[in-house]
């Protein structure tokens, strides 16, 4: 694991985060992530996929952008394509994170199984901040010591106030990060967030099939969180997402954010290994909690594993009505009991 702290030594890390991806577009494409500019063929936004491991104020994110390539006309050798060497984009968090990683690639292809949906035979088992006016007179922008783990390389960045909006806003688009719009931008800015400017690379070219190295990420928070809101005024996509945590996530409220569960998609079916184990769970994703401190409490008793999606961003989810970002809540002791 690499820890930022040891990065960034001294660096004051407020706790309390949440991660979102945004995508950019120098050309009117359709595209979740942002090619080199010579790359001229269009990239379509594709289903995103991202795994959360919460327990106690603490929350270890996997993620993996989605994308679709054409690949007629192109040179494709091992699934790579000629030209296709990078793709960026943009993660805002509220704080720095604590570490960086690349996760197991067929980590969320074990996850699709180990939860995979089953016919029911019974019951189903689950059923705009004020800114501070004194803060926008000070600050800019202040780019963090980048970090570099597997092909991925972070720019982290702190931006505050109107002129760290204009800095921030000219450096993407001077860097091959396009420019996200402005009210997405300021809503993560007036709160105080950090962002990370995310290059994946690989100099033989990246999948066509959109198969990458998910990234992981670790960092504090009140709630198991996973914003959409960057996505605002983007491409239509869908997402599918893993919560696993020692507490159940209420699936009602959730709901409000337009993510169903399998039994919320079809009554007639139940999600596999709803309730389970530490030590039962696929191996490619024990790997992601094995070595982080904060989550060892989850290798003791039963886990709740929740496997939500969410169909249409940005059609029929509209992210530009919501008002916060994606924020999930837990079920009461006497909730749960009721189940």
């Amino acid at each position: 694991m690499l820890s930022f702290r040891n990065v960034l030594a001294g660096a004051a890390i407020a706790i309390s985060a949440t991660v979102a991806m945004y995508a950019f577009q120098p050309t009117p494409v359709d595209a979740c992530l942002h090619p080199p500019r010579e790359f001229k063929i269009p990239i379509k936004a594709d289903a995103q996929k991202g795994l959360i491991f919460f327990v106690d104020g603490y929350q270890e994110t996997v993620i993996r952008p989605g994308y679709k390539l054409d690949t007629e006309g192109m040179k494709v050798k091992n699934d790579a394509v000629e030209g296709f060497t990078t793709i960026a984009w943009l993660i805002p968090t509220p704080n720095l994170p604590d570490n960086y990683k690349e996760a197991d690639a067929a980590m969320f292809s074990k996850l699709e199984e180990f939860t995979k949906p089953e016919e029911n035979v019974g019951l189903n088992s689950a059923q705009e901040d004020g800114v501070d006016s004194d803060k926008l007179e000070k600050h800019g922008a202040e780019f963090l010591e980048e970090v570099v783990v597997g092909d991925y390389k972070i720019q982290p960045i702190k931006a505050s106030g109107e002129l760290g909006v204009l800095e921030m806003k000219g450096w993407l688009k001077d860097n091959g990060f396009g420019e996200p719009t402005d009210k997405a931008l300021r809503h993560y800015t007036d709160a105080g967030h950090y962002w990370l400017a995310v290059k994946l690379h690989n100099p033989k070219g990246l999948p066509a099939n959109g198969e990458v190295k998910p990234l992981q990420i670790g960092f504090k928070t009140d709630k198991p969180v996973y914003p959409l809101r960057i996505y605002e005024g983007g491409g239509t996509f869908d997402l599918e997402m893993w919560v696993i945590s020692d507490r159940e996530v209420d699936t009602e409220k959730s709901k409000a954010y337009g993510l169903q569960t399998v039994e919320q998609r079809d009554v007639m079916m139940h999600q596999a290994n709803r309730k389970t184990t530490y030590v039962d769970l696929p191996e490619e994703v024990r790997k992601i909690a094995d070595d982080t401190k904060a989550l060892a409490k989850l290798k003791k008793g039963d886990l709740h594993v929740c496997r939500f999606f969410a169909a249409g961003i940005n059609d029929t989810i509209k992210l530009s009505e919501w008002k916060t970002d994606l924020t999930l809540e837990f079920k009461t002791v006497n909730e749960t009991k009721k189940d």
